[in-house]
């Protein structure tokens, strides 16, 4: 179970500021109608309008049918865990600072095989999951394995803290804060836990 995150302590002024890495930014074109589900928080994968065969990882035509009439689809996320990897070493910065890493193997219940970022409460494999898509630090989808059920604290944990942005205990910036939808966003991130929130006041030069 995770455990409900505390308020960090204020950095020290007189330390220097680490350089922020970001996660592995690459991806094919074909790629962002991931990227643009997770942004709405929504699992979508490919599905072929001939045969209906789900398609992953994104391509450019069906891997059962070669049609190229491959379409965009919410999914479910649900499946089982088939097999968990703990990460201990890694070539790309952003990991390597964060080690270890808990990833799985998960089959859904659509058909495909996914590999997914695990949160901290799911269980042992075999088990029942839950996968959904989230945009990481650079603006790429991920896929994160879920438990099954809700579980107290969900949000606090480390893996979707990193690989995500909720806003709790930290700082926002709104540019805008004159329009009705700055003003909204400024609210929304108090009520969710901002540590400080700058509204600035936009004019035309």
């Amino acid at each position: 179970m995770s455990m409900p995150m505390m308020r960090p302590k204020r950095k020290n002024p007189i330390l220097r500021t680490r350089v922020m890495n970001l996660p592995p930014s690459a991806r094919g074109r074909v790629a962002l109608g991931l990227t643009a589900g997770a942004a709405e928080g929504r699992l979508m994968l490919q599905v072929c309008e001939r045969c209906a065969s789900l398609q992953y990882p994104p391509r450019e035509a069906c891997a059962g049918c070669l049609s190229p009439e491959l379409r965009w689809r919410e999914q479910s996320g649900e499946g089982d865990l088939l097999a968990v990897t703990i990460l201990r070493h890694s070539n790309d910065l952003y990991f390597r600072e964060r080690l270890p890493w808990r990833i799985g193997m998960v089959k859904l219940d659509a058909g495909p095989t996914l590999i997914v970022h695990l949160h901290g409460d799911v269980a042992e494999a075999p088990c029942r999951v839950r996968v959904g898509a989230r945009l990481d630090r650079s603006g790429q989808a991920v896929l994160i394995g879920f438990p099954e059920q809700e579980t107290p604290h969900m949000a606090d944990d480390p893996v979707l803290r990193d690989m995500t942005s909720d806003p709790k205990f930290r700082k926002v910036l709104i540019t805008d804060g004159k329009s009705p939808v700055g003003q909204a966003v400024a609210r929304a991130m108090v009520k969710a836990g901002a540590d400080i929130v700058w509204v600035g006041v936009a004019e035309p030069w």
